[in-house]
């Protein structure tokens, strides 16, 4: 559910289509640029209240490292702080970027993956 939220958010900011360039849990091996989202374990729940910590990478592939680099800029600049935020059916108290946008690798097609990490907090589903 959350990458959804988040796909439709970083859609309605106008980066990316989600099922023709930005995807959620893969990236397919075509189109040759495209976002895409993935979830991974953050912190454990808190005991106290119903609050979450996921982790989401965001991975940008590009034929071209400029247009790459610019495309995962741009996705900082629209998550990185986004705050009491409510997208879909889900309270986001915070999503703060883990460090800045790195080069993954190049594929065997010489395209450039980069890619960010984000620390969520977010309300229980």
């Amino acid at each position: 559910m959350m990458l959804k939220e988040i796909g439709t958010y970083i859609q309605s900011q106008g980066i990316g289509t989600l099922g023709d360039n930005l995807f959620l849990g893969l990236m397919p091996d075509k189109p040759d640029n495209c976002i895409a989202l993935f979830q991974y374990a953050g912190s454990p729940p808190d005991l106290h209240w119903p609050g979450e910590y996921p982790g989401l990478q965001v991975r940008v592939r590009d034929k071209s490292y400029p247009a790459g680099k610019t495309k995962i800029e741009q996705i900082m600049r629209v998550l990185h702080g986004l705050h009491e935020t409510v997208l879909g059916d889900t309270r986001y108290l915070l999503v703060k970027a883990r460090g800045s946008p790195e080069v993954l690798k190049r594929d065997a097609n010489n395209r450039v993956e980069l890619f960010v990490n984000f620390e969520i907090i977010k309300e229980r589903d």
